[in-house]
């Protein structure tokens, strides 16, 4: 008998778990809900200035789904969002799915073996209560804005990136930009010349690295169209070149040490004849520790006359203004938070109910995330996640993660169908196992060497990150052994 399933998301993780629940089990009845207006999941909500992504565009791409007419080799926001849209057209996804609805609670049902969950319709805000016998979750980290607490006394116009109000004017004020992460490194280059005064609020600078960006020419989207095997020889050319930058993660590496030199030599060579700037923007942390940013435009966008770099520690947030230990206070017009998502909180404000009644973010928050290979739980029967804990990157393309975890998923799901099994299940200590043996290998990564990152929980465990290559996720999930699940 196959499963009722539910999908809960549509970005990248629900679009590819939508096409390939049709291509590969033939399976047409399920649902996907997603709380915005459209698929796209982060590629659809994420607008500010230069939002783009900073892996390559024929790789930050599905594999069963090439886009030969990529316009940029990074490409900006608009563009991923049109080829998801195109891809879910394509398969004839939208029938399928459910938006502006918002998944508030999910919760294991022992007395029927399946999932009941509450569904809020975000337009009318009318409840429903559903009930399926396996989940898939395609929700993302890069979700819920943080916004710090302090901030919050700022009365000004404050945006966060991921929340960009377009009507809001900048032209002619002094603006604030908090952070140093991508969505900073992208911004400031963006708005840079259209400001009166541009205040840089950075504690921790970015490790900023030059990257191979070019507009893709006619002729050569003809050849990615027209000549076989050239597309994909080029993905696999960048798969590759990412995953011999993986040892750049891994303390004291040689490539950690050339990677750190040739960050320098760039920093240093863009901010020559500007010693004290040169200070404010060099990285006080290893190379690695948190997510590198491959920038142009970034460096020469802090160089520019109306620009000030702030290094000291922010002490109090006015209404309209911010002051740092130093005692000096700045009037600000308009506040730009660009300080990231609270990637810790995963699931989070979903709340998850699984065997026994628990709450996983309760359990999770207490003992930490635990998950077999990110993808399922041993408290949470007929549960899948994608881009679950300890799958993220920091050296290549998440979207080669996703299907490997979806190839997973498919074939535990098959299992099910086969054995016409109601419940599948991680065994305890596989998952266990599993968790030890991953933990033990990401003691050589650089994530945990200190610095303040999204990449670690409060207790300073690295729990967003795989310290694996792709190749090692792929051996991973390519074939399943039913004797590491229960089925019954």
């Amino acid at each position: 008998m196959t499963p009722k399933i539910c999908i809960i998301g549509a970005g990248f993780s629900g679009i590819a778990a939508g096409v390939q629940l049709k291509k590969q089990l033939n399976i047409d009845d399920y649902v996907i809900f997603d709380e915005n207006e459209d698929v796209g999941g982060t590629w659809l909500v994420n607008k500010y200035p230069g939002c783009a992504c900073d892996v390559a565009s024929h790789l930050y791409s599905y594999s069963f789904e090439p886009n030969p007419d990529w316009s940029w080799a990074y490409s900006p926001q608009q563009e991923i969002w049109r080829y998801l849209q195109r891809v879910a057209k394509k398969h004839d996804l939208y029938k399928n799915m459910k938006f502006s609805h918002k998944v508030n609670k999910v919760a294991w049902d022992e007395t029927i073996n399946k999932w009941r969950l509450v569904v809020t319709n975000t337009v009318t805000n009318d409840k429903a209560e559903l009930i399926f016998d396996l989940i898939i979750s395609g929700i993302g980290g890069l979700r819920v804005p943080h916004t710090p607490e302090e901030f919050k006394a700022f009365t000004g116009t404050r945006i966060h990136s991921a929340e960009w109000d377009t009507s809001v004017k900048l032209e002619d004020k002094t603006v604030a930009v908090i952070g140093s992460g991508a969505s900073a490194v992208q911004i400031i280059p963006n708005i840079v010349k259209k400001v009166k005064k541009l205040i840089v609020y950075q504690r921790h600078p970015a490790w900023v690295l030059p990257r191979m960006q070019f507009q893709v020419p006619d002729w050569l989207k003809w050849a990615f169209a027209s000549v076989p095997g050239l597309r994909e020889m080029y993905r696999s050319f960048i798969f590759l070149s990412n995953e011999l930058a993986y040892p750049t993660f891994i303390q004291g590496s040689l490539m950690q040490k050339l990677g750190a030199k040739l960050g320098d030599h760039y920093l240093n060579r863009k901010f020559a004849d500007n010693p004290a700037l040169l200070e404010k923007v060099r990285p006080n942390y290893e190379l690695g520790c948190k997510r590198i940013t491959p920038s142009n435009e970034y460096y020469p966008a802090l160089a520019h006359p109306n620009v000030e770099v702030v290094r000291d520690k922010i002490t109090k947030v006015g209404t309209n203004s911010i002051t740092t230990e130093n005692g000096d206070e700045k009037k600000i017009d308009v506040l730009i938070l660009a300080t990231g998502f609270k990637v810790q909180e995963f699931f989070s404000p979903l709340e998850i109910r699984v065997k026994g009644g628990m709450d996983l973010m309760e359990l999770w928050r207490e003992k930490g995330p635990s998950a077999y290979m990110g993808i399922c739980s041993s408290v949470a029967p007929n549960w899948f996640m994608l881009l679950g804990p300890n799958t993220g990157l920091g050296h290549n393309s998440i979207i080669f993660t996703i299907e490997c975890q979806l190839n997973y998923v498919l074939q535990v799901i098959k299992e099910m169908i086969e054995r016409d099994s109601k419940v599948v299940c991680v065994k305890e200590f596989i998952e266990q196992g599993y968790m030890v043996e991953m933990m033990e290998d990401m003691k050589p990564m650089v994530w945990g060497t200190g610095c303040a990152s999204w990449y670690a929980d409060s207790r300073g465990v690295v729990t967003a990150l795989s310290p694996y290559t792709l190749m090692t996720c792929w051996r991973h999930t390519r074939t399943l052994n039913e004797n590491d699940f229960n089925f019954n």
